[in-house]
């Protein structure tokens, strides 16, 4: 598992790779690239969960995190609706990292 020096250290010798290049007058392009695999379905339950118990903000403030409308989170918690993939991509970051959002709340 890479810590997170290894990602740092890859980060910026891929910069370094980057502007090297650019100085030399190289046109950059992607090849590769490595995306994780499509986030889960979530259930009501466990947003109401990340929001409440996760979090701690209400709905008003989840729905500035996630850059929806308050009746949007409302309706998620409800079962009525469900999160769009990159609603869900979102949701699965705070989840994961809720320092994430945390940071978000202090800007």
């Amino acid at each position: 598992m890479a810590t997170k020096n290894d990602f740092y250290d890859g980060l910026v010798g891929a910069l370094e790779e980057g502007v090297d290049a650019l100085r030399k007058g190289k046109i950059l392009t992607i090849r590769e690239v490595h995306l994780p695999p499509p986030p889960k379905p979530m259930s009501a339950r466990q947003i109401g969960a990340l929001r409440k118990n996760r979090l701690r903000v209400s709905q008003r403030v989840f729905a500035r995190l996630t850059n929806t409308a308050p009746q949007t989170i409302h309706a998620w918690e409800q079962g009525r609706a469900k999160p769009s993939g990159s609603a869900l991509r979102v949701l699965h970051i705070f989840k994961d990292k809720p320092e994430i959002a945390k940071e978000l709340l202090r800007r």
